[in-house]
């Protein structure tokens, strides 16, 4: 039983010392790789990789590119082409066919820009100023009798927008972080409640605003309203170029 032991202890650290020492390996010939020059790591590619280059160099020459052009843009590959050679995987492999490799350098896929929140919370609170509007509209056509307290004015409908519409987008970018980055849902949770409190706070004090400050519009009205924000809408997303919904 103590010799089984001592054996299997014994090949355990021979196994550990092997992955240590092919660690090490590997941190030199990427070392190694690093410090070369395109030039010298075209001299290390295999028969399959000096053909893949070959004709990817070939579609970029008919592609428009010139010569230097060309070999400038395979140079900034050729790290990446041995790295992945000394692991058995071929470059078709690592990027697929040729013609779609060359198709990615000879029009490069320009990044989306991040939508800013400010850019976001408006695109949103317009579309809450058409969806409250419409509201309104129904509300003023079913209702009979004025409504008292005044919390259905245009100042009120203004407001109410940019506060569900500030609050919504900021909802929304949180759910969009990786998980390790969200905040908790008690977090989360604690600033909607904390929104809502503000906005029944805020219904409760245009009570005392006066019409005149806060004008209330009839059905028709608001309909119209509701018309000219949801069309301001899409021409501002088309000119921002947004494209994210806004709701998740």
């Amino acid at each position: 039983m103590a010799e089984d032991l001592r054996e299997k202890n014994k090949q355990a650290a021979e196994k550990q010392k092997g992955n240590a020492a092919k660690k090490v390996k590997h941190q030199e010939t990427k070392e190694k790789i690093a410090t070369a020059t395109p030039d010298e790591l075209r001299k290390k590619l295999s028969n399959k990789n000096e053909e893949y280059v070959f004709r990817l160099n070939r579609f970029l020459v008919d592609g428009g590119f010139t010569e230097d052009e060309a070999k400038q843009s395979i140079d900034e590959l050729m790290s990446e082409i041995i790295e992945n050679q000394i692991k058995g995987i071929t470059a078709n492999t690592l990027y697929g066919p040729v013609t779609k490799k060359a198709t990615e350098i000879v029009h490069p896929t320009k990044p989306k820009k991040a939508t800013p929140f400010w850019a976001s919370a408006i695109d949103t609170s317009l579309l809450f100023f058409a969806l409250f509007g419409l509201l309104y509209g129904i509300v003023a056509f079913t209702s009979k009798k004025t409504d008292p307290n005044n919390q259905t004015g245009i100042l009120t409908l203004l407001i109410l927008s940019a506060m569900w519409g500030s609050l919504l987008t900021w909802f929304n970018n949180q759910m969009k972080k990786p998980k390790n980055e969200r905040p908790g849902w008690g977090i989360t949770i604690g600033y909607l409640v904390f929104g809502l409190i503000l906005m029944f706070l805020f219904l409760g004090a245009m009570a005392f605003v006066p019409t005149s400050i806060n004008p209330t519009l009839g059905g028709i009205g608001y309909f119209i309203v509701a018309a000219i924000a949801y069309g301001i809408r899409f021409v501002y997303r088309r000119y921002m170029g947004i494209h994210d919904r806004a709701f998740f």
